[in-house]
């Protein structure tokens, strides 16, 4: 049976540094945040021995060294990169606003080298889209990669031995909201651990028999066993859902 309502809140507004990680109740996801800050270099050439690496950038350019190719990201796309991937990042431009994403979570940073004076240039550059056996890089402004599992297991678009991920971008109330009491219903998962992150608007849900609202600059954990459905967004609306750990589907509808 599922537990008496309980969740955690972090807030990245305005925050530059880590959000949650090994540390917290999870400890199976480490996020963090820069707020709007200039470009930087990390010459070391490192990978992580059995995380997965996500770099989700909402503003300015990040460029990177991954496999001996040099790729930019730019704003609303997402890189992963798998585990003993080496890889670096070599500048950017503008301020950066972006969340790092590491799953699962240990300490399993190994430095490998030093990135090369120079670097060969992606050629698929130009198409944004990018998918190899080291990661991929996705758009998201593309309308196939919001509003639905992007990255994940089975049917996601995206594969993920660790992570599920949805990009949310509602523009009015009305589609924000479609589906409250048909598609999203009162539901808790057996062991797996769920985050919201808001990025514009709101975002309210049902947690058993109190509701718990979600502020743009904030993230809230819902435990295993928790009870919670959707109530309401705001909108214009804007956000991310993180469900880990992936690859079994541990949903039960109350």
């Amino acid at each position: 049976m599922p537990h008496v309502a309980r969740f955690t809140k972090y807030t990245f507004q305005g925050w530059s540094g880590h959000i949650l990680g090994s540390s917290t109740a999870c400890g199976l996801l480490a996020i963090g945040h820069t707020a709007y800050v200039a470009p930087w270099t990390d010459p070391a050439i490192h990978w992580h021995e059995n995380s997965e690496e996500y770099y989700l950038l909402l503003e300015g350019e990040l460029r990177f060294w991954v496999w001996g190719l040099l790729l930019t990201l730019r704003p609303r796309e997402i890189l992963m990169l798998r585990p003993r991937v080496a890889h670096a990042i070599v500048g950017g431009e503008g301020r950066i606003e972006h969340f790092g994403i590491r799953t699962p979570a240990p300490h399993d940073k190994q430095t490998v080298g030093e990135v090369p004076c120079k670097l060969q240039r992606v050629n698929e550059e130009s198409e944004r889209a990018l998918q190899r056996d080291w990661g991929f890089r996705i758009s998201l402004e593309a309308a196939g990669n919001r509003n639905c599992w992007l990255i994940g297991v089975g049917a996601a678009k995206f594969q993920s031995a660790h992570l599920t991920l949805a990009f949310l971008d509602f523009p009015t109330t009305e589609a924000a909201n479609a589906g409250i009491g048909t598609r999203h219903r009162l539901h808790f998962h057996e062991r797996s651990w769920e985050y919201y992150a808001v990025l514009k608007g709101t975002k309210t849900l049902q947690m058993e028999k109190e509701l718990a609202t979600i502020e743009a600059g904030e993230i809230l954990e819902v435990p295993p066993q928790v009870s919670h459905s959707l109530y309401a967004r705001q909108a214009p609306y804007m956000g991310f859902t993180l469900r880990v750990p992936a690859g079994f589907d541990d949903k039960v509808e109350c």
